[in-house]
């Protein structure tokens, strides 16, 4: 195995593949999101939430009770699903392929809902956030 430099594995981010997306019937130059990229789109779906609280309960040494409450204002985080959305896909089409031809957030807002979907969902891939059937089959179940 082979030991690699700190440049190879930071260059990912810099590297776009052509990707072909089925509802705009032709191909785009996408990158992955690095991890702190992917913390900031995180940040901006978390807006919607405004309280999340829990309270645990332990009756002698084996018993135990969790009680959780949340508060999400729904509006919030269906604005806030939505800027995320679109900034992934900004971060992910600014790249050096793209750069003689930079996409806007208008732009972005001008795709139709299955283009936009089915370029997440490759942003995603790309990024080592996909989950498989196997990775759905290993989840507990209660």
């Amino acid at each position: 195995m082979a030991i690699l430099k700190k440049s190879q594995i930071l260059q990912g981010i810099n590297d776009p593949e052509k990707i072909h997306i089925e509802a705009l019937d032709g191909e785009l130059w996408l990158r992955p999101l690095s991890n702190s990229e992917l913390d900031e789109i995180d940040k901006i779906e978390a807006k919607g939430m405004e309280s999340y609280e829990t309270n645990s309960k332990s009756r002698g040494r084996i018993q135990g009770e969790t009680i959780a409450k949340g508060k999400i204002n729904v509006h919030l985080a269906t604005v806030n699903g939505a800027k995320a959305r679109d900034r992934k896909i900004e971060m992910s089409l600014d790249n050096p392929k793209n750069a003689d031809d930079p996409w806007t957030e208008e732009d972005i807002g001008k795709l139709s809902r299955a283009a936009v979907n089915e370029i997440v969902d490759a942003i995603d891939k790309l990024s080592g956030l996909d989950v498989t059937k196997g990775d759905i089959d290993k989840f507990p179940e209660e």
